[in-house]
């Protein structure tokens, strides 16, 4: 076939299903390649099924170690066989001309790579999601970018793929090792964002080990600051407790601050929205700072930039 999709997972047993269904409703015909990156659930159980189902269109390739994001779709385009090679995420689903749409500036000779437009957040109806406050995210109107979805195959592989060392940072390291910009196509998904604490503080430690990779020191400080701020408000709940009446104060209004000027989105209710404000927010920055922080003293301490959950 003259495209390849390559579908990276690591354990997305929930979302794998409707990702590939999604994938073989396209307009168009293509080779799919899943890549489990060492999961844990039964991702791979669930491309079984669809392997089982369409063989002369999925394939599974199973990794018995996590080895990271970039590395996993650099070992997917491998076994591709496409003159345009796709990277997707498991816990993405597709409109039927999505594919077509992307890969058409590459296939043209337009373009050596494109990306999408914009992606619909499809889970805000979780608290945990509302708090990310996101509903869309993406390059917009732009005509170019960084960022590669979509991408002729043998350049791809001549120019060594993505950098798995940048870690959470690698879908920019093609344009930045290469000097190649994608087409922007307008062309939209759904991508679900982290719903779960679990799920958003491995993100965040993901993000920490990976961030003196791809940021000026100086720019891992201030992000420290943010996060470490974060903590000082969570003190502010504490101290109230102490004997300390004006350190007390201070501390809760600065916990209030912070609360109250983190942009969530709307909820249904003021029971709901008060829910949000009063409890998932405080615990989402919580969390994202524990992440954070754990990630960055691994990073100084040597440890492995993998993906973890």
């Amino acid at each position: 076939m003259i495209v390849s999709v390559v579908v990276t997972a690591f354990n997305e047993e929930r979302f794998i299903g409707r990702c590939l269904s999604s994938l073989l409703s396209q307009d168009m015909d293509f080779e799919i390649i899943v890549v489990d990156d060492g999961s844990g659930d039964g991702t791979s159980r669930v491309v079984d099924s669809f392997v089982k189902q369409y063989p002369s269109r999925v394939r599974l390739v199973r990794l018995e170690k996590n080895q990271g994001l970039g590395n996993a779709r650099n070992i997917g385009a491998r076994h591709s066989s496409g003159r345009v090679v796709v990277f997707l995420d498991a816990d993405m689903e597709f409109p039927p001309d999505f594919v077509r749409k992307l890969v058409a500036p590459v296939l043209e000779g337009a373009a050596l790579a494109s990306c999408h437009s914009s992606e619909v957040i499809a889970n805000t109806g979780n608290p945990w999601v509302k708090v990310q406050g996101q509903k869309v995210r993406g390059v917009g109107q732009a005509a170019k970018t960084g960022f590669i979805r979509a991408v002729d195959r043998q350049f791809f592989l001549s120019a060594g793929g993505f950098d798995a060392s940048k870690g959470f940072f690698d879908d920019v390291s093609f344009h930045e090792k290469t000097g190649v910009e994608a087409v922007v196509v307008d062309a939209v998904l759904l991508h679900h964002n982290p719903d779960t604490a679990r799920e958003i503080f491995w993100r965040n430690v993901w993000i920490g080990r990976s961030v003196l990779k791809h940021h000026k020191h100086g720019d891992v400080l201030v992000m420290l600051v943010k996060r470490l701020l974060d903590f000082i408000a969570f003190f502010g709940v504490v101290l109230l407790f102490t004997p300390l009446w004006f350190v007390d104060l201070m501390c809760f209004l600065f916990f209030g601050l912070v609360v109250f000027r983190h942009r969530a989105l709307p909820s249904d209710s003021v029971r709901e929205s008060m829910l949000v404000r009063l409890a998932y927010v405080p615990l989402y920055r919580w969390v994202r700072a524990a992440g954070f922080v754990k990630g960055l003293l691994e990073s100084l301490s040597g440890r492995g930039w993998e993906k973890k959950a």
